[in-house]
């Protein structure tokens, strides 16, 4: 015998948990976590390149640490964004096409921030 302790309204219109949330609250976790530390890193290194000019900043960027990082903070911010703009998407929309398309116009968006952006990191660290 199972114990079922749903709703046999939400039972029979399949309403109820889907037993997915945990994995995408663990990633928003998780970036939010390595964020703080990366965005300590980002503004420490503004401050410091502030009234540099544009070939030390350059010359800081190339440094094989500053890039990697960099590259981190980009992927992250945009995973990051991605995750919460889902969220709002799906707690907000209600209108199912216009949440998906939301959600996959976000999301191609944000990927194509990244993939430039990851490309002038790598065009600023191979230069030099």
């Amino acid at each position: 015998m199972t114990s079922d302790l749903r709703n046999p309204l939400k039972r029979a219109r399949n309403i109820g948990s889907a037993k997915s949330g945990a994995a995408a609250w663990m990633s928003m976790q998780f970036t939010s976590l390595v964020l703080v530390g990366l965005s300590i890193w980002f503004v420490v290194l503004v401050l410091t390149l502030m009234h540099e000019d544009y070939a030390t900043v350059r010359h800081a960027l190339a440094h094989p640490a500053n890039a990697t990082l960099m590259a981190t903070f980009v992927v992250l911010v945009c995973w990051h964004t991605e995750l919460g703009l889902r969220n709002i998407y799906e707690d907000y929309i209600h209108t199912r096409w216009l949440a998906f398309w939301s959600a996959t116009l976000t999301r191609l968006a944000l990927l194509l921030m990244a993939v430039l952006s990851l490309l002038s990191i790598v065009r600023i660290a191979l230069a030099g």
